[in-house]
C-alpha cells in the first residue's frame, strides 16, 4: 500500500543524496524548487529546457520517497540510457521494452512486487496488459513519473493515444505521488497534462529555454547542399544534420561522405544493428556528424556537441527547439542553424497540409486494413494481427505516413487497438517460385533469394517470419548494405515483404468494424489537430522570417513574458552585409528581385540597395522585367 513520506526532507538532506548517488555538489537553481516538491508527495509538473537536468527531478525525489517509482517513457533507447545510469549509481532499476521474453517479464515484476523498491521503466503500451496491471497494483508504489509528458496532450506535437491511459494508474494507486516532465508544453499543453493526469493542486515550475551559451542563425541561401557542405567542412567538434525524410538522410550523408567528410546516416528505417552502430561511433567522438531524421537524438546523452543543422524548415518550434537544445549541454558555446533555399518554406507548408489526412484517406486505409485482416463489417476480433505498414500503404496506394497517421485516427476514435511490435524484423513471402514476377526477380540477385527462401525453409505458410539479416546475407555473400538494397528491390518487386519494428503494429478491432463508406472521424479529433498543426506552422514561419530576437521568438511561443534579447544570435549579432563581390555572385547571369530580397537578411537591405544603386550607376548590373543581370565586360 503506498504511503506518505515520515517527513518532509530537507534540501540538506535531498542534496546528501545528490551527492552519494549521482556526485554532484548540489542542484541547479531550476530543479531546487522541483525536487522539493516531488519529494514532498506533491503532484508536480516541471518544464525544464532540453539538457537542463529532468531525469534529476524525479529519480532523486523516487529515491528519497522509496518504494516503487514507475517511470512512463516513450522510447526503448531513452529507458535504456535511465536504466543504466541508475543501476551504475548502485541503484535497483528494469524496464521492460518490447521483445522481451514473458519469463523475464514475470520476473521483473516479481522483483519490484516482492523486492525493496527501486525504479521500474515502461512504455504507455504496457499499462494496457493485462499481467502487467495486476503486477502493477500489488507493488508499493509511491511515485509515478511521466518522461516526455507533452505526449499526453491532443495538442502536444508528438501525440501517443497510449498516454491517455496513464490517468488510470491514480486508481490502482491512489496515495501516489505524480510528477511530470517536458522540456516543450506551451500553457495550452501544460493545461491538458495536468488535467489528463488528474494532478491535484499540482504545482508547476517552468524554467526560461534559454542558454547562454547557444546561438541561433537562419541562414538563407541559393543552394542548400552547397551551403551545407560548406558548413561541414567549418565544424569544430561534433554535429547533428536534421533532415526530413529517411531518403534524404542517407543522401545527405552520402553527399558528404564523397566531399570528404566524416558522415553517416541514422533513420527509423534503418536495421537496429546498423544504428546503433552509427550512434556508438558518434558519442564515442569516431564519427563526426549524423544525418538523421528526428527519430533521433532523445535520450542521447552527449554534452559535447557543438553544432547542430536543419537542412529544412521543422514543422513547429516544440520539434525545433528539442533539436536544436541537443548542442552544448556542456555549458561550452554552441550553434544551431537552419538552412533554406527558396524551395524551404513552401516545402514544409505542403508538408504540414498533408500531415493530417482527409476523411476518405482514412476511409480507404481502414477498407485497405480490413481486406488485409480478411474482416467483415461489424465483425470483431479476439486477437490483434500484426500489420506490416508498409504492404499496406501499397494496398491503400497512399504514403506511409498516411498509413500511420490513419491508424492513430482510428484508435483515437476508439476503433481499434494499437499495440508495438516486437524490436527484430520480420518478412512475409508475397510471390512463390514458379510465378513469373519471382523468376524475373531472380536475375542478379539469385543469391539472395535463395539465401532467404534457406532461412525459411522455402515459402511454406504464407505467415510473417523473424528475418535474421545477417545470416541472409552471409549466406549470400554481400554486404549489409547491398543486402538490404537487394531486400528493397524484392519489396518493390511484391515478392517479399519486410518491416522494421517502427513499420510493425499489432492491431485489434476490438469493438464491431465500421463500413469503411460511412465511417467518420469526429470533427473534434481531425479538425482541430489540423488547426493545431497549421497555428504551430505560422508560428514556425514567423521564427524564420523575424528580424528580431530569435531567442526571444523561441520562448514567446511558450512563455508569452519576452526576455531581453540573447545578443548572440544572427538577428541580435549580424553577419556583416553582403560585399559588391558577394552581390555580384549572387547575380551572375540573372536574379529576380525577390529572390535577392530573401537571400538579404532585413536588417542589411538598405544597405544592399545603396551597393545596387551604385554597381547600376558603374554599369556593372542591369534592372530589367524585376530581373537584374549582370552585364558583360566585352
Amino acid at each position: 500500500m503506498a504511503q506518505e513520506p515520515p517527513f518532509r526532507p530537507s534540501l540538506n538532506a535531498l542534496e546528501d543524496v545528490l551527492r552519494e548517488h549521482w556526485g554532484y555538489p548540489g542542484f541547479r537553481a531550476d530543479q531546487i524548487p522541483v525536487v522539493q516538491a516531488a519529494a514532498e508527495g506533491r503532484d508536480t509538473l516541471a518544464i525544464l529546457p532540453t539538457g537542463g537536468g529532468k531525469s534529476i527531478c524525479y529519480q532523486v525525489p523516487g529515491l528519497v520517497r522509496g518504494g516503487v517509482c514507475l517511470v512512463i517513457s516513450p522510447l526503448v533507447a531513452l529507458m535504456t540510457d535511465q536504466v543504466s545510469g541508475l543501476v551504475r549509481r548502485g541503484v535497483h532499476a528494469a524496464s521492460l521494452t518490447a521483445g522481451i521474453h514473458r519469463s523475464e517479464v514475470e520476473r521483473v515484476l516479481d522483483n519490484f512486487r516482492f523486492g525493496p523498491g527501486g525504479f521500474l521503466f515502461v512504455a504507455p503500451e504496457r499499462l494496457n496488459a493485462p499481467a502487467f496491471e495486476a503486477a502493477c497494483k500489488a507493488m508499493d508504489v509511491r511515485t509515478v513519473a511521466v518522461d516526455e509528458a507533452h505526449c499526453v496532450s491532443q495538442w502536444g506535437h508528438s501525440f501517443r493515444s497510449d498516454y491517455l491511459e496513464i490517468g488510470k494508474i491514480r486508481t490502482w494507486h491512489p496515495k501516489a505521488s505524480w510528477i511530470a516532465l517536458t522540456a516543450t508544453a506551451t500553457e495550452q499543453v501544460a493545461d491538458d497534462i495536468e488535467s489528463l493526469l488528474g494532478m491535484r493542486n499540482g504545482m508547476r515550475f517552468r524554467a526560461t529555454m534559454r542558454r547562454s551559451n547557444l546561438s541561433f542563425a537562419v541562414r538563407t541561401v541559393r543552394d542548400r547542399h552547397a551551403a551545407i557542405i560548406d558548413w561541414a567542412h567549418r565544424l569544430q567538434g561534433s554535429a547533428i544534420l536534421y533532415v526530413r525524410t529517411r531518403r534524404e538522410a542517407e543522401a545527405m550523408a552520402g553527399m558528404l561522405t564523397a566531399h570528404g567528410l566524416d558522415a553517416a546516416p541514422y533513420h527509423a528505417g534503418m536495421p537496429r544493428s546498423m544504428r546503433e552502430t552509427h550512434q556508438a561511433d558518434w558519442i564515442s567522438g569516431s564519427l563526426r556528424i549524423l544525418a538523421c531524421t528526428s527519430a533521433f537524438g532523445m535520450g542521447i546523452d552527449k554534452p559535447d556537441v557543438r553544432h547542430i543543422a536543419h537542412a529544412h524548415v521543422s514543422d513547429s518550434l516544440e520539434g525545433y527547439i528539442q533539436e536544436a537544445g541537443r548542442a552544448g549541454r556542456d555549458g561550452e558555446p554552441a550553434w544551431a542553424e537552419m538552412f533554406l533555399d527558396g524551395k524551404s518554406l513552401g516545402e514544409t507548408a505542403d508538408h504540414v497540409a498533408r500531415q493530417w489526412p482527409s476523411q476518405d484517406a482514412v476511409r480507404g486505409v481502414l477498407q485497405g486494413l480490413a481486406n488485409q485482416l480478411r474482416l467483415a463489417i461489424g465483425a470483431v476480433m479476439d486477437e490483434p494481427e500484426e500489420v506490416m505498414l508498409p504492404a499496406l500503404a501499397r494496398r491503400c496506394g497512399c504514403a506511409l505516413s498516411t498509413v500511420k497517421t490513419s491508424l492513430d485516427l482510428m484508435s483515437r476514435t476508439g476503433w481499434i487497438l494499437l499495440e508495438p511490435s516486437s524490436p527484430d524484423t520480420k518478412a512475409l513471402w508475397v510471390a512463390s517460385p514458379g510465378e513469373p514476377r519471382f523468376e524475373a526477380a531472380r536475375q542478379g540477385i539469385d543469391g539472395i533469394i535463395l539465401a532467404a527462401l534457406e532461412a525459411r525453409h522455402g515459402i511454406g505458410k504464407r505467415a510473417p517470419w523473424t528475418l535474421d539479416a545477417t545470416a541472409v546475407f552471409g549466406a549470400a555473400g554481400c554486404s549489409m548494405k547491398a543486402g538490404w538494397n537487394h531486400l528493397g528491390r524484392l519489396r518493390e518487386k511484391g515478392i517479399l515483404d519486410w518491416a522494421h519494428q517502427q513499420d510493425r503494429m499489432h492491431v485489434r478491432f476490438h469493438v464491431g468494424r465500421p463500413d469503411a463508406h460511412s465511417a467518420r472521424i469526429p470533427r473534434k479529433i481531425l479538425e482541430k489537430q489540423q488547426a493545431a498543426a497549421e497555428e504551430r506552422w505560422r508560428r514556425m514561419q514567423a521564427y524564420v522570417e523575424t528580424s528580431d530576437c530569435r531567442a526571444c521568438e523561441l520562448e514567446q511561443w511558450f512563455d508569452p513574458n519576452r526576455a531581453a534579447p540573447c545578443g548572440i544570435c544572427d538577428c541580435c549579432a549580424p553577419p556583416p552585409s553582403p560585399t559588391k563581390a558577394t552581390l555580384l555572385q549572387w547575380i551572375q547571369e540573372g536574379v529576380t528581385v525577390l529572390e535577392l530580397k530573401r537571400l538579404v537578411p532585413p536588417f542589411h537591405r538598405a544597405a544592399v540597395r545603396e551597393v545596387l544603386d551604385e554597381l547600376r550607376a558603374e554599369g556593372q548590373i542591369s534592372l530589367s522585367e524585376g530581373i537584374i543581370k549582370a552585364n558583360s565586360k566585352g
